[in-house]
């Protein structure tokens, strides 16, 4: 099994649009009706900090951007993640 270091607090980069709002190259706006989306990301890089500068990478191109902090619920049972319960 590969153990999956944690850090301490894990934060995400939430964004209205899953596609961009407009394209690079395009003057074409366009919207994804899906709605809101969490960004994927490797754990080893969800500080805050990252978070706070993906969001406002993103922000405007995305719609807008809120970073969250990512809460487990559940217990893991034969966890992967070091230090899970």
């Amino acid at each position: 099994m590969v153990v999956i270091k944690m850090i301490d607090d894990i934060y995400v980069v939430v964004a209205e649009n899953n596609l961009p709002i407009k394209s690079i190259g395009s003057d074409e706006n366009f919207y994804d009706n899906k709605g809101p989306i969490v960004f994927e990301q490797y754990i080893k890089d969800a500080s805050l900090k990252n978070a706070i500068k993906k969001s406002s990478e993103l922000s405007g191109r995305y719609g807008k951007t809120r970073v969250a902090k990512l809460v487990f619920l559940d217990k893991e049972i034969n966890s992967a993640f070091e230090g899970g319960e």
